[in-house]
């Protein structure tokens, strides 16, 4: 061994020598061992904050993918479906809500594309929510309705008029019910909104059906009112028999559920009361036209003789025969009814100035009674020429009386008084001659149409000129 490796071992030696104990209980001496070994390495990790804010690198933001458009329309989708279910009107809150997180996803979809994403979700949570709820509640709501709508139905009896339709319809109910039970809560809502429009249908229908069949009836019992106010059991009993029966008849068919034939029955029962009331006022006014036809000659005959007649007032006036035709006033009339049809207008009468009084019979002037005669006749002449046919009647009546009166002031002759001393005249003789009356009980004729003259009727004198009536 060399000088270099004699040194390097009692180096060695010298050192080991100085670091071990003589004994060996330090060897042992478990508690020196409890040196912070594992704890102080412990500490060099908070050491290492220090280190970290170099090691802190935002460069992995880059790292989060951005916002699909896929992710959008999902929850796009998801509130066009809650909204679908009129979410706005059964869970307002909580679309509002999915549409608030919606928008604010969409102002952040760049900037911030994680938050951006939860906010999608939530939106999409919140729509899925709202339609469930909506779903329900509409499901709730739409079975009270189908509910209402059936008693509606049955209120009418639409189950009695239309059976098929109405089994039809209302068995949607049960459908929609056992979806809700099976949770197809979509379809539920869609069979229960079929149902309701079919209820629906349904009910307008038999509604629309009963109104009108009420409407003929009504009209058919109005007629029939008519038809007795015109006096059809005189004037068309065939027509107002026919009517009777098939208004009996569509009644029936109504009681019986019966629509179709009611409405058959009840609108030809309309038409044949139509018939009755048309007929009888036809068949009325051609035998009314008839009698005032034949009213109206009568009475013309009666003026014109009149006019052919001498008459004496009470106070001595003589009123000279004065020729008149009847003739001649129809042709007139009939002329102007031609005109007044062509023009069209309605004119005032021709027969009577506007404005002129007729006066009653007992405050007429006694030479006028045959002019108010004839002006009645021609008021009648224009009433008959109208279709007013009692009215035309009632004018002509009227003018019959006036005409009797004329007459009663007509002459026959005029009569002085004789003096004969074998035989002096008086009332009873006048009356006796044959060239008078031929008979002598008629002397008060003389008397009373004399009676301004004649005070006393047994004592008349030599030269009176008495004006003997007609007999």
């Amino acid at each position: 061994m060399n000088k270099i490796g004699r040194l390097f071992f009692i180096m060695i030696l010298a050192f080991s020598l100085f670091n071990c104990p003589s004994t060996p209980k330090t060897v042992e001496k478990p508690p020196e061992q409890k040196k912070p070994v594992a704890e102080k390495p412990a500490e060099k990790p908070a050491e290492k904050p220090a280190e970290k804010p170099v090691e802190k690198p935002v460069v992995k933001a880059p790292e989060v993918k951005a916002v699909s458009d896929s992710e959008v329309a999902s929850a796009r989708s998801a509130i066009a479906r809650a909204e679908e279910a009129d979410a706005g009107y059964y869970d307002p809150e909580t679309i509002k809500q999915a549409r608030t997180d919606l928008t604010t996803a969409l102002g952040i979809r760049t900037s911030d594309p994680a938050k951006a994403r939860d906010l999608l979700k939530k939106a999409k949570q919140e729509a899925d929510l709202a339609f469930d709820n909506s779903v329900k509640k509409a499901a709730a709501v739409l079975a009270d309705r189908m509910v209402r709508m059936n008693e509606r139905l049955k209120e009418i009896e639409a189950d009695k008029f239309m059976p098929d339709l109405y089994k039809d319809a209302v068995g949607g109910i049960g459908e929609a019910k056992k979806l809700y039970a099976d949770g197809a809560l979509a379809d539920a809502r869609d069979k229960a909104y079929e149902s309701l429009k079919k209820m629906a249908d349904l009910y307008d229908l038999v509604d629309k059906r009963i109104r009108w069949i009420r409407i003929l009836k009504r009209d058919t019992e109005q007629y029939m009112d008519d038809a007795e106010k015109a006096d059809a059991s005189a004037w068309a009993p065939d027509e107002l028999k026919k009517t009777t029966q098939l208004y009996y008849m569509g009644v029936e068919a109504f009681q019986k559920y019966d629509l179709d034939s009611s409405e058959e029955y009840l609108g030809s029962a309309r038409e044949a009361a139509r018939d009755s009331v048309k007929f009888s006022r036809e068949r009325k006014l051609t035998v009314e036209k008839k009698k005032a036809d034949n009213l109206m000659l009568e009475v013309m005959k009666e003026i014109e003789a009149a006019s052919k007649l001498t008459v004496v007032t009470d106070e001595g006036t003589v009123i000279k025969p004065k020729a008149w035709s009847g003739e001649k006033m129809l042709k007139k009339a009939e002329k102007k009814k031609e005109k007044k049809s062509q023009s069209g207008n309605g004119g005032q009468s021709m027969l009577i100035p506007h404005g002129s009084k007729i006066a009653v019979l007992g405050d007429v002037n006694q030479e006028s009674f045959l002019d108010q005669a004839k002006a009645l006749w021609k008021i009648g002449v224009e009433e008959k020429n109208k279709g007013n046919f009692k009215k035309a009647m009632e004018y002509f009546l009227e003018a019959k009386k006036y005409i009797a009166v004329y007459k009663e002031q007509a002459v026959k002759s005029v009569y002085t008084v004789r003096l004969i001393p074998e035989r002096r005249d008086c009332l009873w003789r006048i009356a006796e001659y044959d060239f008078v009356y031929g008979n002598p009980y008629l002397w008060p004729k003389i008397w009373r149409r004399n009676r301004k003259l004649i005070q006393n009727p047994d004592l008349i004198y030599p030269g009176w000129k008495l004006v003997i009536p007609p007999k």
